[in-house]
Parts: C-alpha cells; sequence; structure tokens
C-alpha cells in the first residue's frame, strides 16, 4: 500500500506520515471544491465550508457526517459528472428489502482506481508464481469479480473465476492447481473443511466479518494462511488488506481518508480508540462521499506497521454496530453470534432469524454442517446461550430459543452482509 499511495499522490517512495496526511488534505480540498461546483447536493450542504480552512485532520468536523440515508434520499443529486460520464451504478438496499435503496455511481477512472487497489492489495499474498481463484460474481462486466480478475491480469498474476461456489467436494476438485483463492468467509471455511492439507497457500477473506474463530478453523483445517479485506461499496469496492503481519488492514490512502468517530455524539476518537468507520472518498469523480458514516466498528492506527509500512491500518473490524432490540431492552449483533458460532466444529453457515413465540422473541437457527457432524444442535445452543444480550434476555424469560433446522445450501449471495432477520414486524 505504500507503493501504491507514494504513487498515486506523487511522493517519494520513502513515505512519511506527514507528507501522507499532508497529500490527503490538499486532495480534500479538491474533493469539497470540485462537490460544491458540480454537485447540487453538496452545493447546499456545504455553503458555508471553504475548503482552503481544512489544513489538518483536526478541521475534518467542519464538514457534517452524512448518511446512508442521504445518499438514499440525495444519491442523484451528489453525482458530479454527465451521465453519459458514469460507467457503473451499484444499487444497495439500506433496509432488508423495504428501504429506499443507496445508488452509487463510478466513472471508469474511478473502476481504475480499484483495480490498482485490488492488484496491489494482492501482491500481499499472491505473485506471479501463483494461480487465484476467485469465488465472487465475476461474469457481469465489471462487478468485483470482474474487476479483481482483470487487475491480476494486468500485473502478470494468473487467475480465474467461479461463481456461484460448486459443492464442497465439487469445488475441492476444482480447486486443484490454483495456490491462492478469494472469497467470502463460510464459502472458504467449506472449502477448507475438504480441502487436501497445503494445496492452497493462501487465502483473502472479504466481503463480510470474519470472526476469528473462523479465520482459526481455516487454517487448521487446510494449512494456509488468511489475509482480511476491509472494503465496501461505498470505499469503491476495496479499502484495505492486511500484510504478512497481520496487525490490522493498510489503507489504500490516495483514495480514502478515514476517521474513527462516536458510534452516539459522532465526535472524532483518538487514536486507538473503538468507534464507528467514517469514510471520505478522495479523487472520486462520479459521487465522492465526504465523511459517510458506514456504520462499521473498528480502530485506526497510523503508527508504523512492524512490516514497516506507514499506511494507516484499519484493525478489529467489528462489522455493523446496528442491533437487534430484545424485548426487556437487551442488545444482540451478528457479529456477536457470528463470535460464538463458528467456533463451533462443524458449522459451516448459518442463519439467524427472530421472530414472535407468544409474548416472548424466539430466535431460531438455520445451519449447514459439514459430514460427519450431524448433532450440532446442543452445541449450538451452548454457543448461543454464551452471547451477553441473548443469555439474559433467556435467563428473564423474555427470549426462548426457537428450532435449529439443518439445510442442504444457502443462497450464495454476496451482495447482503451476515445479518439477524427480524421478522417480528414493528418490534425491534
Amino acid at each position: 500500500m505504500d507503493g501504491l499511495t507514494a504513487r498515486r499522490f506523487g511522493l517519494s517512495s520513502l513515505l512519511d506520515r506527514g507528507a501522507v496526511e499532508a497529500a490527503q488534505m490538499a486532495s480534500l480540498r479538491e474533493a469539497v471544491a470540485r462537490a460544491r461546483e458540480r454537485s447540487p447536493w453538496y452545493r447546499e450542504r456545504l455553503a458555508g465550508v471553504e475548503p482552503d480552512a481544512l489544513r489538518s485532520r483536526a478541521d475534518l468536523p467542519r464538514l457534517p457526517l452524512m448518511s446512508g440515508a442521504d445518499v438514499a434520499a440525495h444519491g442523484q443529486r451528489m453525482v458530479c459528472v454527465p451521465q453519459g460520464e458514469v460507467a457503473r451504478i451499484v444499487t444497495l438496499q439500506t433496509s432488508g428489502s423495504t428501504g429506499t435503496p443507496k445508488r452509487l455511481h463510478f466513472t471508469r477512472d474511478d473502476l481504475a482506481g480499484t483495480m490498482d487497489f485490488f492488484l496491489h492489495g494482492m501482491l500481499s499474498l499472491a505473485d506471479p508464481s501463483d494461480r487465484v481463484l476467485v469465488l465472487l460474481p465475476f461474469e457481469q462486466p465489471d462487478s468485483t469479480g470482474d474487476l479483481l480478475i482483470r487487475a491480476l491480469s494486468g500485473g502478470g498474476v494468473r487467475s480465474a473465476g467461479l461463481w456461484p461456489p460448486a459443492k464442497r467436494e465439487e469445488l475441492a476438485g476444482l480447486v486443484r492447481g490454483f495456490t491462492c483463492v478469494v472469497g467470502l468467509p463460510q464459502h472458504l471455511l467449506a472449502l477448507a473443511e475438504v480441502l487436501p492439507f497445503g494445496v492452497v497457500r493462501t487465502m483473502l477473506l472479504c466481503s463480510d466479518y470474519a470472526p476469528p474463530a473462523l479465520r482459526r478453523r481455516i487454517e487448521e483445517a487446510c494449512g494456509c494462511e488468511t489475509f482480511l479485506h476491509y472494503g465496501t461499496t461505498e470505499t469503491g469496492l476495496g479499502g484495505g488488506v492486511e500484510c504478512a503481519a497481520h496487525d490490522g488492514c493498510h489503507l489504500r490512502e490516495s483514495d480514502l481518508l478515514l476517521e474513527i468517530v462516536d458510534p452516539e455524539s459522532g465526535e472524532p476518537l483518538p487514536e486507538g480508540e473503538a468507534g464507528e468507520v467514517v469514510v471520505t472518498t478522495l479523487g472520486r469523480q462520479a459521487m465522492p462521499l465526504l465523511r459517510y458514516r458506514t456504520g462499521d466498528m473498528a480502530r485506526l492506527t497510523a503508527q508504523p506497521c512492524v512490516c514497516g509500512g506507514v499506511t494507516a491500518r484499519l484493525y478489529d473490524i467489528a462489522g455493523r454496530r446496528r442491533a437487534c432490540i430484545l424485548r426487556g431492552g437487551f442488545r444482540v449483533t451478528s457479529q456477536e453470534l457470528d463470535d460464538m458460532m463458528f467456533g463451533v466444529d462443524g458449522l459451516l453457515d448459518y442463519r439467524a432469524a427472530l421472530d414472535m413465540d407468544g409474548g416472548r422473541d424466539r430466535l431460531g437457527i438455520e445451519f449447514l454442517a459439514g459430514q460427519g457432524h450431524e448433532s450440532l444442535e446442543r452445541r449450538m445452543e451452548q454457543a448461543l446461550r454464551r452471547v451477553p444480550g441473548v443469555a439474559a434476555a433467556l435467563d428473564i424469560g423474555t427470549l426462548a430459543l426457537g428450532p435449529m433446522r439443518r439445510v442442504q445450501a444457502f443462497s450464495p449471495s454476496h451482495t447482503v452482509k451476515r445479518t439477524i432477520f427480524d421478522q417480528r414486524g414493528s418490534t425491534s
């Protein structure tokens, strides 16, 4: 990431934090001036902001925070280029299937920046001697898998795509000849359980939260080294990737400026404190995002990495902070469930849903299990009882554990992050 950041900012290859942050602020001033000039929405929103006043990170609160609801409601008025220059529009649902969708716009140059990051990020875990299997949608032009495959090809790294993933046993055969695999955490877990030990050298876990227990199971099952990627559609699909030190995701700082804020007050937090990730895009042509609240929780450090890199790193990435509120006022998040459930040996994937059982909440589980693990229900129940909010609600009788039903497969869609399906109507 240091090399990518230096080249795109026009800096010396021997980076230092002062030079990076000065370049980021200069790019931010340009982004704010351009957004005010070309976007009706930003022209109104930033009417009282002088770009030249943005000299350091301490000045960032001069810009108002924005949310997914803003993008859903005003996205078209945020676009800063003629429609003919938009190369791709990605539509995202904001709340289940009923919320007003967000539409993110990208120019060809925006997508080229993503490909540049994809190649440099993958060089942390693959080189031209490797062959990479991409288990992501790739057939549609400019889809995530397509951009990654094209980026690797441009860097001389052989790759191929496969979507949707085949059944585990078939997939294990197809993987032979590949030394690196990219995909969703749960898909790579299922694959690892049936791979011969040592066949795959590295795996990149992307597109969803990867619990530590899941990573550990993958590495123990097939002998590979796992790497994390952090990115959302709002970051331009790519955001940051781990190096071999596995001490946080090095960020594409030439394209993104990240902050951590208090999730309740929105106030910036000191370096190293856990809070909500806020993203500002730098150089984004079609649809810049200025201080966009992602809803993701993490920590941020600008301290040098043991690998020698000086690009800032995002770590302790915990996924979306949005919680389901149980009767009695207790909270439970999908991340808390993941952390406990993926520690159950033999569990490959699951879906959690909340509904009503008389006057109580009921938490039901559908799950996919590996061969030889026919009776996981008891251990899954024990795992659920270790989730604080679940345990508290069970103790006072406002929550019941519903049926745990084994299934043969789930939809392979990578566009919907893991969530708790709340089917209680207006109760949440």
